[in-house]
């Protein structure tokens, strides 16, 4: 089955990303992998050192990944919910590393996770995938407010 990778980490633009993601998989027939780096990711792995944490554990532990999973099952798209360790200037990689393992059709990413100012000074997770990935990357921008 055809795999897109979407990371998620509750910003506009990652939200407006999963809406993206999911949406091409459903055309597609394809599953979704969700990957958020997180804190939260170490403290729900020592729970379960040898197995790490269940889809269960992580839809009632991690709010981003429980609202990207049900999006995807609003759509009956098939997910897995993945968490990772954030790892300063390694997310961009672990994503390429990850589309590539589960030999992904596609990864898609909000355009912001940071300020700009941050995005100025560090470089941005979505421009470093763009630079590093052989698959195809989506980057998507959060939108316009509306009223």
């Amino acid at each position: 089955m055809t795999t897109i990778v979407i990371g998620v980490d509750g910003t506009p633009a990652a939200t407006r990303a999963t809406e993206v993601g999911v949406a091409l998989a459903a055309s597609m027939g394809a599953q979704v992998i969700f990957i958020h780096y997180s804190p939260l990711a170490e403290k729900l792995f020592q729970e379960d050192p040898l197995n790490g944490p269940s889809q269960e554990r992580l839809e009632e532990a991690d709010p981003v990944l429980a609202e990207a999973g049900e999006a995807a099952k609003a759509r009956g798209v098939p997910a897995e919910l993945r968490a990772q360790d954030e790892r300063r200037g390694m997310i961009a990689a672990d994503l390429a590393g990850l589309a590539e393992g589960v030999d992904a059709a596609l990864v898609v990413v909000g355009n912001r996770g940071r300020s700009e100012v941050a995005d100025v000074a560090l470089g941005s997770v979505s421009h470093e995938l763009l630079r590093m990935s052989s698959i195809p990357v989506v980057v998507v921008h959060a939108g316009k407010e509306k009223g």
